[in-house]
């Protein structure tokens, strides 16, 4: 898994949300990005690479971004939130791309929400932050089928934890089970919303040594969700589990 950063900034402010870190300014030189695009594709061959951020349409050359991509031919997809900002700077870049779509119902009034039919949507995840979540996975479900109601955490704030608790609930519930279609990743044989809650992984050999690859906005690279370089063992007590 190979993931990168590509700026902190957001227009939206969650309370789970663990990646902005607004010391880590993204690179705007158009030469080095090139550069770096490059080495992706040839250190990692016919890996997709995973944009996220904050948000990446907020990136001032995310449409060179995007065209280096496809011009050097190496697979990716982006992370977006999709807000009525960031359809605006989509609209604008005449390239193909494929996105990862993530509602946050704290964050956009449920008549906000509106997905373009015309796009290259993978995958939409309503974050679950309550029941209100449910109103807008059903909403989104209208327009586009491989939808998922998706926890969050921030590892220990007390309100998303809040929340996760909620989720598991409604998860083990098989009414809801009928009408929801629950996220599906799952390590160690559980859900990661069951591992979140329960599961620490200190001091256990790192589930991703040699697997995970993480890019920050200024092209520094970890090997750890945390944002840190590790020697295989873990020293964290929650782990984001991808």
């Amino acid at each position: 898994m190979v993931e990168w950063e590509v700026t902190m900034a957001c227009n939206y402010k969650c309370n789970y949300c663990t990646n902005l870190n607004p010391s880590l300014k993204p690179i705007l030189d158009k030469e080095k990005i090139e550069a770096f695009i490059m080495m992706l594709g040839k250190k990692y061959p016919g890996v997709e690479i995973f944009i996220f951020g904050g948000e990446p349409f907020l990136h001032k050359n995310i449409d060179f971004i995007i065209s280096t991509f496809n011009k050097l031919e190496i697979p990716f997809v982006i992370q977006t939130n999709l807000s009525n900002k960031s359809q605006k700077v989509l609209c604008e870049i005449n390239e193909p791309v494929t996105l990862q779509v993530s509602i946050h119902p704290t964050q956009i009034a449920i008549e906000n929400v509106y997905i373009p039919k015309d796009l290259d949507i993978r995958v939409i995840d309503v974050m679950f932050t309550g029941k209100i979540a449910i109103d807008y996975y059903l909403k989104v479900r209208e327009c586009h089928e491989n939808v998922y109601l998706t926890p969050v955490t921030d590892f220990g704030d007390g309100v998303s934890d809040q929340a996760l608790r909620e989720y598991n609930r409604m998860r083990a519930n098989p009414i809801w089970k009928k009408v929801i279609n629950f996220e599906k990743v799952e390590r160690l044989g559980k859900n990661r919303s069951e591992l979140w809650e329960k599961y620490s992984p200190r001091g256990k050999p790192c589930l991703y040594d040699g697997k995970y690859f993480l890019y920050a906005p200024d092209m520094s690279l970890y090997n750890c969700c945390h944002r840190k370089n590790h020697s295989g063992i873990c020293n964290h007590d929650k782990c984001f589990l991808m």
